[in-house]
């Protein structure tokens, strides 16, 4: 497909999120913030524009927008540009917001506000565990250590399969010399994984056992905790992405010779998720994006696959 400049009308500089899609792209408010509140922007000057709040003549005609709730405001600001949306609209000069986007007393930061086009609250999904006594699916060969007495925390050092970062508690009871594991509890979830975790194995050394009894057992063996579907639940991906609009996006260069790459990391009009790697500055995404992803470097929880979004400053949507 080829793309020319009369293609586009408008172009918005992108500040990428999990959660807010893609707004404006035309501003409907800019200004200096005046005043430091937590989670609020204040506009003391913002009269010259008419205000946050929607005002109408004796005849009901709509004299001033204003901004609504689900609207989205940049801080504009080099060293902290940063994005939310509008939760409130406190008066006309002042608005409540999703984060604290502007936290700075002494230097006060400009400000975008821009039509919002929809927010996803749910992007979080995945596998964890569930919070439960699973004594009854341990193998243990653990024995001859001493009481713990009672559940302790526990961290599985013994090479397991299970990457993630649920926590765990156990319980050895028994005489002096013969105790053995009685008890294994999950005790936290753990973060949400995009690894299906039936058949991961949590293995609990004999250092790790020896560990809780309080610190001086000197039992030998180990305790095996292998997750069935019992053990985990599923949040399933959330497809909604409100009233989105399409946007192409435009990758921007750098002062680097040769100019650097970069991973991005979109949610697609459809509500796919795909993440680009290696994006050549003066590409646009061969795709209709609604919203740029913050992503996350490759960890345990999920799967070690990265879906970072870097050189973040350097995106422009374009409508």
């Amino acid at each position: 497909m080829m793309i020319t400049a009369s293609d586009f009308t408008a172009g918005l500089k992108i500040i990428p999120s999990d959660t807010i899609n893609i707004p404006g792209p035309r501003s409907k408010y800019d200004g200096v913030s005046t005043a430091v509140t937590v989670n609020k922007l204040t506009d003391t000057s913002i009269g010259l524009q008419g205000g946050f709040l929607q005002t109408v003549d004796v005849n009901g005609k709509t004299i001033n927008q204003g901004v609504q709730v689900g609207d989205v405001v940049y801080n504009t600001s080099a060293t902290r540009a940063s994005i939310a949306y509008v939760t409130a609209v406190d008066s006309a000069f002042s608005l409540t917001l999703s984060a604290n986007i502007f936290p700075v007393t002494v230097a006060r930061d400009g400000y975008r506000i821009y039509k919002g086009h929809g927010v996803n609250l749910t992007t979080a999904w995945g596998y964890q565990l569930i919070v439960a006594d699973v004594t009854n699916q341990t193998i243990s060969s653990f024995a001859s250590g001493t009481d713990s007495g009672g559940a302790q925390a526990i961290v599985p050092t013994g090479g397991g399969t299970y990457l993630g970062d649920a926590t765990f508690t156990m319980t050895v009871a028994g005489g002096a010399g013969v105790a053995t594991v009685q008890q294994v509890t999950v005790a936290t979830t753990g973060t949400l994984s995009e690894v299906d975790l039936i058949g991961k194995t949590v293995i609990f050394s004999a250092a790790d056992i020896n560990g809780i009894n309080p610190g001086t057992g000197t039992g030998t063996g180990t305790c095996t905790f292998t997750i069935t579907s019992a053990n985990q639940t599923y949040t399933p991906e959330n497809y909604d992405v409100g009233n989105a609009i399409p946007f192409q996006l435009y990758c921007g260069g750098t002062t680097a010779a040769p100019a650097a790459a970069c991973d991005i990391y979109v949610t697609t009009i459809d509500g796919d998720f795909v993440f680009f790697e290696d994006v050549q500055p003066g590409q646009i995404l061969p795709v209709a994006v609604c919203r740029v992803n913050v992503g996350a470097a490759a960890g345990g929880g999920n799967g070690n696959t990265n879906t970072l979004t870097t050189a973040t400053g350097r995106y422009v949507a374009l409508n």
